[in-house]
């Protein structure tokens, strides 16, 4: 079985490897998703991706979810299961945000985990690319934020 890029995996893809992004920050961090999932059959992920533009910049927050279909037959595992991806992309602009929702259906686990090691080996490439640019080695900050670069506590809205 051939594994699909799904159209959110490219735009989430498309958003963080942009040359104007200037800042990334993880909230939900991707390797525990898997073990959630094959306990739960339930897991997601949420990145906010600062970007310059016009010389401003615009922070873009994107939150993932996915979720087994719900069966009554029995499985050995949620990895067999396919399900529904619940993917909300936010853009805050002048005062407010705009949300943009899809929703996507997958075919078992091995699809869904296909998505997400597409989208973090994209972040993590440029989560590199911008801790070199601050001639500083890559490093985890605190348990909330496992990973940031270029982008301020404030920018995230954890003053909220």
């Amino acid at each position: 079985m051939s594994l699909r890029e799904l159209p959110v995996t490219r735009e989430i893809i498309e958003l963080i490897s942009r040359p104007n992004v200037v800042g990334l920050a993880t909230h939900r961090h991707l390797p525990h998703e898997r073990a959630i999932y094959l306990k739960h059959g339930r897991c997601g992920f949420a990145v906010d991706v600062l970007v310059e533009e016009d010389g401003a910049k615009k922070l873009y927050s994107i939150l993932v979810e996915a979720e087994v279909k719900r069966t009554r037959r029995r499985f050995k595992s949620f990895m067999e299961l396919g399900g529904t991806i619940h993917y909300q992309l936010s853009e805050k602009i002048d005062g407010g945000f705009r949300l943009r929702r899809r929703r996507l259906t997958y075919r078992n686990g091995e699809e869904l985990f296909h998505q997400v090691e597409l989208v973090r080996a994209a972040f993590y490439q440029k989560y590199r690319e911008l801790k070199s640019r601050e001639g500083v080695e890559p490093s985890r900050i605190s348990e909330e934020i496992f990973h940031a670069a270029g982008i301020s506590p404030d920018e995230m809205l954890l003053g909220v």
